[in-house]
């Protein structure tokens, strides 16, 4: 529908460690991390998760996506499992204004 597409908004998520995150180990070495791969795959191929992943020093994670509104951006992770299991804590949730975007070059954001 492309004319729902238009009325998404651009969000920042950040995730910190959570208790279960397991110190000196990557996200790809973390309990869970196949079901929370495919959780994340699946909203990537949905075209809601545009792109994500740690900070290099593993100290967050940030996913940048499209929702209607806040609530709906929290809702989406509810069930991701690193944060059923306590690997990830949902930090913040931003809405993000993008200027810039290569990935859209002759569209205007408004």
């Amino acid at each position: 529908m492309k004319g729902m597409e238009r009325l998404k908004k651009t969000f920042v998520i950040i995730f910190t460690p959570g208790t279960a995150w397991i110190a000196g180990k990557t996200s790809r070495e973390q309990p869970y991390w196949t079901e929370h791969a495919a959780f994340m795959d699946a909203l990537l191929e949905d075209g809601i998760v545009i792109m994500g992943g740690p900070f290099a020093d593993y100290s967050s994670i940030m996913i940048v996506l499209e929702a209607s509104d806040e609530g709906e951006a929290r809702d989406l992770f509810k069930r991701d499992p690193f944060i059923v299991h306590g690997i990830f804590h949902l930090s913040s949730v931003h809405e993000w204004l993008v200027f810039l975007d290569a990935r859209k070059k002759g569209e205007l954001r408004a």
